[in-house]
């Protein structure tokens, strides 16, 4: 056994592990920020799924595929890395394969040309992941803290991609723009400050 792993062994016995009932208060506020943002979209936006009439399902089902494949890896990875002495490493590299997805389908797009972009609404986008971003990040963060993550760094990138991933879920459907080149840019970078702002922040905001 690692020096590494004798430490988390020791702290995990010593009082740095999961309170009771940690599934249900780790639960608890990541549903209530997906609530909080969905209900906000709801109310501040209008024409959901709109963009259905013009492009069809297509675009929708990208989005949300995407949007929700990031966020039950950044779940999982989190409850993952909230737990001493269980492996976090495989949790952690799936988050990069939706991404890695995106990016080979905006090489395809790219090569093939046809895209527009930025498109009408993309100042939208950017202030509903920006205001949604930071309350599903909370809400990440306080499912952690009621756990007991060792790497605070990866708990906090975790965090900070559920965050981004749940205000993408919940903007989706008033978002009339459509490409692989958009989600891209208006999407995936947004999330993946969001992620960088919780990596350096995990730290301060998840410590003992």
């Amino acid at each position: 056994m690692s020096d590494t792993d004798s430490l988390i062994d020791k702290l995990a016995s010593s009082g740095a592990a999961p309170r009771g009932g940690s599934l249900l208060h780790f639960t608890t506020p990541l549903v209530a920020v997906g609530l909080i943002c969905t209900l906000g979209a709801i109310l501040f936006l209008e024409d959901a799924f709109a963009s259905i009439d013009t492009h069809g399902f297509s675009p929708m089902i990208v989005k949300w595929g995407f949007s929700l494949a990031v966020l039950l890896l950044s779940a999982f990875a989190l409850w993952a890395i909230g737990r001493p002495g269980r492996r976090s490493g495989g949790a952690t590299r799936a988050l990069a394969v939706p991404f890695a997805l995106v990016a080979a389908l905006v090489l395809l797009e790219l090569l093939v040309g046809k895209f527009t972009f930025p498109g009408a609404t993309w100042k939208q986008c950017l202030v509903a992941m920006a205001v949604m971003s930071p309350v599903a990040f909370i809400g990440a963060i306080l499912a952690a803290r009621w756990l007991a993550p060792t790497n605070l760094r990866r708990a906090g990138l975790a965090a900070g991609l559920f965050g981004g991933a749940v205000a993408m879920t919940a903007y989706s459907p008033f978002c009339p723009e459509h490409g692989m080149l958009y989600l891209a840019v208006f999407y995936c970078l947004p999330i993946l400050a969001m992620a960088g702002l919780g990596w350096l922040l995990g730290p301060r905001l998840l410590r003992w």
